[in-house]
């Protein structure tokens, strides 16, 4: 009498299988899909961080001008070349950046299918990047307008707490 424990062979992806075939019979694929739509989300996402990060860059670049070229005066014209393009793009920057966080709000929200808490925490960020994005607006034809100015940057730093905020709550 023979036991032969070996007649069946196991390999590591059988059940895996199994149960990929079981659930997309179950759901038709529907998993996959809002994958997909969140990953594609969270790219998105990141985006708008990267182009919130950029279009902010002028603020800094721009205070410490003097300073930096007094301390590495062979770096001037690198320097300032960096510091036209931002001001020169920053307006474009910031609009790509807006339309970037609302494109991830919409997609995050058909992967989610219900509206959560980052979501509703998302949303405060967005609404004050477009008051930001007006009184920004205002600004470009009143330059001299401090106060716009103050008002403009004050509501970015809020927008961007509050965008931190619903990164760390994700």
């Amino acid at each position: 009498m023979s036991l032969n424990t070996f007649s069946h062979t196991v390999v590591a992806d059988d059940d895996f299988e199994e149960k990929d075939n079981y659930y997309e019979k179950e759901h038709d694929g529907e998993e996959h899909e809002d994958e997909r739509f969140e990953e594609i989300g969270k790219m998105i996402g990141w985006g708008t961080v990267i182009t919130m990060g950029t279009s902010g860059l002028i603020f800094p670049f721009r205070r410490l001008t003097k300073s930096f070229i007094t301390t590495f005066p062979t770096s001037k014209g690198n320097y300032i070349s960096i510091t036209k393009f931002l001001s020169k793009y920053h307006i474009w920057i910031g609009i790509a950046a807006l339309l970037l966080s609302i494109g991830h709000g919409i997609v995050m929200y058909f992967s989610e299918g219900e509206l959560e808490g980052e979501g509703i925490i998302g949303i405060g960020g967005v609404v004050l990047m477009i008051i930001a994005g007006i009184f920004g607006t205002v600004l470009f034809k009143n330059k001299k307008v401090k106060s716009l100015r103050t008002t403009h940057t004050i509501l970015i730093t809020l927008a961007t707490m509050i965008v931190l905020s619903h990164i760390l709550f994700s």
